[in-house]
């Protein structure tokens, strides 16, 4: 029984020396690496970078623009192709407006997404200060790739995902990468390959990636790099759409009065309340509005584009009825109209009147809606509500 125990005990402690042992050997190979680098020291430096240089894709080669900073934001400006594509990420979430995706609104990322970007973003490598960041590394062992001598080392992000790493064992730069990418917003496997080692400021910085993903091939060859630059972080807040850009004047709080008419056809003051509306997402207006018309109207009410159509819609939430209606329309010079003629509700209602909401007289001070009502499918209209907006003093 002693002899058990004894057994069991020296196990145990050769398994901890062992992962000691292990510990402290990838933390030196990776002290190496960083100092193959440049150091740590002239890393700590750096707070931005510009990249530019030309990028290859779907056979094309063109120019792209790249900007880094030390907080972990990432911008680029390329071409996929015959494509434009623009990049941010502002260090835990981003937007791309990538027309292979047959849009042309800005988008967000998704979660297999934020992971590439969270790896483009890195300075250089993300053994340097990987623990602060709260990653884990583990030495997988000494290897051959290519012909290459070199040490593979597993890295697992803080959220979770994992990449190898083989660094050349004589120069400790990295040769090899094999991470978690995206195709087309698809989970897919990568290979990555670094070479043309270039010395900068002390830094040394690898001028040719290629990375391989499924059937494509991207190169990023890199001609000029600047540090420390200003960057404004604006270019990382995802845009509006172009036309949701057109409902700015929505966009504030506001002083509303609300009229009806009446059967002698003059507005009569019902009731004066407030409103508030906001940009909520890259193609989304929302407003809340509680206003008197006999019994209380609480409504919620989205303003979004349709880019198939072409047209904008709203969707009305009556939280007193429980209603909700849709609208469809565009702009016609000056003026905003919308109306729900030809949307269908998939019920048996053969007289359902049709509503529309007109909006005019915009300017940056205030604008106004009038509702009006048809019984004909719009082939007359008659005036039965209006709201005007005036913009609120803060």
């Amino acid at each position: 029984m002693k002899l058990i125990i004894y057994q069991i005990f020296f196990i145990s402690i050769f398994m901890c020396s062992s992962s000691i042992m292990q510990a402290q050997d990838v933390d030196k190979i990776i002290d190496l690496h960083i100092k193959a680098h440049g150091g740590a020291e002239k890393w700590e430096s750096i707070k931005s970078m510009k990249i530019t240089g030309r990028f290859t894709a779907f056979s094309e080669e063109e120019d792209i623009v790249i900007l880094k900073t030390d907080d972990g934001k990432y911008y680029s400006d390329l071409h996929l192709g015959q494509f434009k594509v623009k990049e941010a990420f502002n260090g835990q979430n981003g937007w791309t407006i990538d027309p292979w995706h047959e849009f042309l609104f800005p988008r967000e990322l998704n979660k297999e997404e934020v992971n590439v970007f969270m790896q483009k973003a890195e300075f250089f490598t993300p053994f340097y200060n990987y623990k602060e960041k709260g990653h884990e590394v583990e030495l997988l062992g000494e290897r051959k790739v290519d012909g290459v001598d070199v040490y593979a080392i597993k890295l697992t992000r803080s959220n979770g995902k994992s990449e190898t790493w083989y660094l050349d064992a004589d120069t400790y730069l990295e040769y090899k990468c094999e991470s978690g990418w995206v195709d087309f917003a698809f989970p897919s496997p990568a290979e990555s390959y670094f070479d043309d080692f270039r010395t900068v400021n002390g830094l040394v910085i690898p001028y040719f990636v290629e990375r391989t993903f499924f059937q494509r091939d991207r190169i990023t060859q890199i001609e000029n790099i600047e540090f420390n630059i200003n960057i404004d972080d604006s270019i990382f807040v995802m845009p509006r759409s172009k036309e949701i850009e057109k409902l700015d004047f929505l966009i504030g709080n506001w002083d509303v009065k609300f009229d009806i008419m009446t059967r002698r056809g003059t507005w009569y003051n019902f009731d004066n309340t407030t409103s508030s509306i906001k940009f909520i997402g890259t193609n989304i207006i929302q407003e809340k509005i509680n206003y008197n018309n006999t019994y209380v109207q609480s409504k919620t009410i989205d303003y979004t584009y349709n880019s198939s159509t072409r047209k904008y819609r709203i969707a009305v939430l009556n939280g007193f009825s429980s209603d909700i209606e849709l609208f469809e329309g565009n702009f016609n010079d000056s003026t905003f109209t919308i109306e729900n003629t030809n949307i269908s509700y998939g019920d048996s209602i053969q007289n359902r009147p049709s509503w529309q909401i007109e909006m005019s007289k915009i300017e940056d001070s205030g604008f106004t809606v009038e509702m009006k009502v048809s019984r004909d499918k719009g082939e007359t209209w008659s005036a039965r509500e209006k709201f005007t907006y005036v913009r609120r003093k803060e």
